[in-house]
């Protein structure tokens, strides 16, 4: 009796200094074109406003988004890495974990913030992140074990010319006359054009926090004559390795530690390159870079830019800060294709089947006791699979496609365990996680065109 007292007890003062962390956002149509030399064209907001504002909070706090949809479309919120345990149904997978906000409607998301780290908030129906629904999620955690003296943010984000419906209509032209990517997309940065200067103390050590809201590319950070440390990778905390640049794919997110020059002697550029293999070169248009300024001081020169660094994200030889390798209890093949529909149009899929949304919807059949455990039951055309809960699912994710692929886990985050080329038949290229290491873990990886990815995750968030 005496400990059912003291633990109720313990709760309420724990939610008493709790912080609520409270926004109110009325997701609306915006006309705009994000401060760029181009054709102002209609895309999705917060509050009639481009950028959304930056959702800041304390591991603990409770996150309250207070939506009103003032479009005449549904619309759902993700907040992408955030585990959601239970409370699936503010997870945003609209008609998998929760209904969709319907025009004119309300919807209050109330998530009690029980991970630290760099994420984000975006749409997550009908492509509304494409058209602009998406932002920044920062949760700081006090007892962090890297300190800094300062922390940057840096959210980098692809703004099309059109719309994301006439982006998808060509995509789906049967004829394949039409070129999707006839109006490259321009590289924004924390929601302008214009890279942000960043302000350096000497001898300091600074948070840099990136994050991709990319719809399809990929972006680079490098600072020029600065390393970096990487110390988070997708909300999880990493031991450090040094590099030159960072290169991140549509929905990563990545935090470096930066130690500032001794002196104010110089200034340097900092430099965001944005590039994808949908796309060929198009000189002066794609890839794209924008540079950025990190100042000592505003009288001192510049320090000439060399060679700019490009390399892959390296998974395999990063380590997490705990946690050792999982050991499967069984595997899932997923082959990353293209299969048909009979409207004729060929589109990206699993295994030849590409996903439909099922006539009854996968959140009523999950909580339809009699058929919930047969993946038959949640359509053909969505490639179900039913986990048994706590077992651990390795998952071969293989794409001999010519795009690259990210690919997200929605609640819940893997270890990368092997990567290699797809036509290695004598395994000469593979590379494995050695022995005994604490595999990487994050919840969103790419899988490059003629490569396949293994990955492991423990089934434990129902």
């Amino acid at each position: 009796m005496y400990l059912a007292i003291a633990t109720a007890f313990i709760a309420a003062i724990s939610s008493v200094f709790s912080k609520r962390v409270v926004h109110d956002w009325s997701i609306t149509y915006v006309t705009s074109n994000r401060g760029l030399n181009q054709t102002a064209r209609q895309g999705v907001g917060v509050n009639n406003k481009f950028p959304l504002p930056v959702v800041e909070a304390t591991i603990g706090d409770v996150l309250v988004l207070n939506v009103h949809n003032a479009l005449d479309q549904p619309t759902t919120l993700h907040s992408h890495g955030m585990f959601q345990r239970n409370t699936a149904y503010y997870d945003g997978a609209a008609m998998a974990t929760e209904c969709a906000i319907a025009p004119g409607s309300n919807f209050t998301y109330e998530i009690n913030l029980e991970q630290a780290g760099t994420y984000w908030i975006h749409g997550h129906k009908n492509s509304q992140n494409f058209d602009g629904l998406r932002t920044p999620l920062v949760i700081r955690d006090p007892k962090d074990p890297y300190k800094s003296d300062g922390e940057h943010l840096l959210a980098v984000e692809d703004w099309w010319p059109v719309p994301f419906n006439t982006t998808f209509a060509a995509l789906k032209d049967p004829t394949g006359q039409s070129n999707p990517f006839a109006s490259p997309p321009n590289l924004l940065v924390n929601g302008s054009p214009t890279a942000p200067k960043l302000d350096f103390e000497p001898g300091k050590t600074y948070r840099i926090r990136l994050v991709s809201m990319m719809s399809l590319p990929l972006f680079e950070f490098a600072i020029d004559d600065h390393d970096m440390q990487i110390i988070e990778v997708d909300g999880e905390n990493t031991k450090p390795k040094t590099v030159k640049v960072v290169r991140l794919a549509p929905a990563q997110r990545v935090s470096v530690l930066v130690r500032a020059k001794p002196s104010r002697r110089n200034n340097y550029r900092y430099h965001v390159t944005m590039f994808g293999d949908f796309l060929p070169p198009i000189p002066g248009v794609f890839p794209s870079q924008e540079d950025g300024i990190i100042a000592y001081s505003a009288s001192s020169p510049f320090v000439p830019t060399g060679e700019i660094p490009s390399e892959p994200f390296d998974e395999i030889s990063m380590e997490s800060i705990d946690g050792r390798e999982l050991v499967p209890d069984r595997g899932l093949y997923f082959n990353a294709t293209f299969g048909f529909l009979p409207d004729g149009v060929s589109y990206e899929s699993f295994n030849l089947v590409t996903f439909r949304e099922p006539l009854v919807p996968s959140l009523f059949t999950a909580l339809t006791e009699s058929v919930s455990l047969n993946p038959i039951a949640y359509g053909p055309q969505t490639n179900a699979h039913v986990l048994k809960l706590n077992e651990v699912i390795e998952m071969l994710f293989w794409s001999a496609t010519t795009l690259s692929h990210p690919l997200h886990l929605h609640g819940h985050v893997f270890q990368v365990i092997e990567r290699g080329p797809i036509n290695d038949t004598m395994g000469v290229a593979r590379r494995r996680v050695r022995k005994g290491a604490s595999p990487l873990k994050r919840d969103t990886v790419l899988v490059h065109s003629g490569e396949y990815v293994v990955v492991r995750f423990k089934a434990d968030n129902p």
